[in-house]
């Protein structure tokens, strides 16, 4: 309890410094930013905004300078090239009567020239090791709570994201970016740091979110690489500890929802060549993956719109199957992009993509950008693999979390040393 009490006055008493207000509301949000996606992911785009505004309103006044890197800008202008291309093809495709709600969506993908400003105005080394931390909190919590559901016999958890798919995303994500701080020197952010990953990969089990399932190794490899470049301490305890989730996972691993998936998953394989008219999860995606090509194939340049999405993917389905696909994506972030913008779309979205890649490997060498470069590839990967079977963007959950995750990316330079969140 001691720890978390000195946590405590680390996040809300910043000291007598200049400009230690703003260091301790920044401090703040980024941790409770980490702590938020799988208990509540609404809250995460409520904070982006309003962070957004806030810094608008300080960039307006005078209160903040543009303070922006060659590196920073160019992060910035490739998050907001896809935003530009998704309004451009909103008013090249009529009709335009949900233009203003498309548009507001895209919003977070600008958010980094405005954050951004204001997330300099804290020391370096500060924010990065406050969001791993919150990181691994968040995850046990919303395992926690995902076990509680599938206690009460919920098919699939889905934590406070009120969507599997959705929690199995964060679980993949965050339980990975929890793990980097098995490289703090103090035992207890060890611990939080295997207990957040161990938690984050029970949310993927218990999601049942196969595509969360490819990325695991992914991050190991990720993880290989990091931890061989810069070492971890770690305690016998925490090994200790290291071994009892490993088995606690191997009973995960034989749950239920983990059976029923994989169950699921060979009866669909086994339906896909039938004839009856059956759409399973497997051959709806196939029968919009289609559609989605052919759509594509028609009007490669300036697409659809994401008004028309659906509408012109079902276009090239037969009339029996269009009843039974009620998505609102294709169950792939390339082709929905290319349905919305044409070539144009896939372009601008692989571009975003790599933004917090750029922007990590752009920095000087140094403990900070081997930090930055290991927290890109995980959003990265995970984005990009489970993106490639399921949501990507267009999600009021995941688009402030990539957005909110670049900015913090660039935030420090690459030869920062990284304390631990309590030093005492």
């Amino acid at each position: 309890m001691n720890y978390f009490r000195q946590l405590t006055i680390a996040v809300l008493h910043p000291g007598t410094e200049a400009g230690s207000a703003l260091d301790r509301n920044n401090r703040i949000t980024v941790f409770a930013f980490a702590i938020l996606p799988g208990l509540s992911p609404n809250f995460n785009s409520f904070i982006l905004l309003a962070s957004m505004v806030w810094g608008l309103y300080c960039l307006a006044t005078g209160r903040l300078a543009l303070n922006l890197s060659r590196s920073d800008r160019l992060v910035a202008i490739g998050m907001s090239i896809y935003p530009l291309v998704m309004i451009a093809s909103i008013f090249i495709n009529p009709p335009y009567s949900e233009e203003l709600d498309w548009i507001f969506r895209l919003l977070p993908f600008f958010s980094v020239w405005l954050i951004l400003p204001r997330m300099r105005q804290s020391p370096d080394g500060r924010l990065v090791p406050l969001f791993i931390l919150g990181a691994g909190i968040g995850m046990i919590a919303t395992f926690l709570l995902s076990l509680l559901q599938i206690a009460f016999l919920m098919d699939r958890a889905e934590g406070g994201a009120t969507n599997a798919a959705l929690l199995g995303i964060i679980g993949i994500l965050f339980g990975g970016i929890a793990l980097l701080n098995l490289q703090s020197p103090k035992s207890v952010e060890q611990r939080i740091a295997i207990l957040g990953y161990a938690a984050g990969l029970g949310c993927v089990l218990l999601s049942g979110t196969r595509s969360a399932w490819l990325v695991i190794p992914v991050h190991v490899l990720i993880f290989i690489w990091f931890f061989r470049k810069r070492g971890f301490h770690l305690s016998l305890r925490s090994l200790a500890i290291t071994g009892s989730l490993l088995f606690v996972g191997l009973v995960a691993l034989g749950s239920g929802p983990v059976f029923h998936r994989i169950q699921e998953l060979q009866e669909n394989l086994t339906s896909v060549e039938r004839t009856d008219g059956e759409i399973t999860s497997l051959s709806a995606r196939f029968a919009l993956y289609k559609g989605a090509l052919s759509a594509i194939s028609k009007d490669p340049l300036t697409g659809y719109g994401p008004q028309n999405r659906m509408s012109s993917v079902l276009a090239e389905l037969p009339d029996n199957i269009r009843p039974q696909l009620s998505f609102t994506h294709v169950h792939n972030g390339f082709l929905t992009a290319g349905i919305d913008a044409g070539v144009f779309g896939i372009a601008a979205l692989s571009l975003m993509l790599l933004t917090p890649v750029i922007g990590a490997w752009r920095k000087e060498p140094g403990p900070g950008r081997d930090l930055a470069i290991a927290l890109a590839l995980l959003l990265f990967s995970s984005y990009v693999i489970t993106g490639s079977f399921g949501i990507m963007f267009n999600q009021k959950a995941l688009d402030p979390i990539f957005a909110y995750m670049v900015a913090l990316i660039c935030t420090d330079r690459g030869s920062t040393l990284f304390a631990p969140v309590v030093s005492s």
